[in-house]
């Protein structure tokens, strides 16, 4: 994995943990498939 993933993944990581207590996991899941799905589209 390039280190620039490595880094992305890293940060969005932190990000979901800063936010889990506001956002619960199931919902972060929830709104990366749908931003998923709009890539694909």
């Amino acid at each position: 994995m390039s280190s620039s993933m490595k880094d992305f993944l890293n940060k969005f990581f932190d990000l979901c943990r800063e936010y889990q207590e506001e956002i619960p996991p199931r919902k972060m899941a929830e709104i990366l498939r749908d931003y998923a799905d709009r890539l694909d589209s």
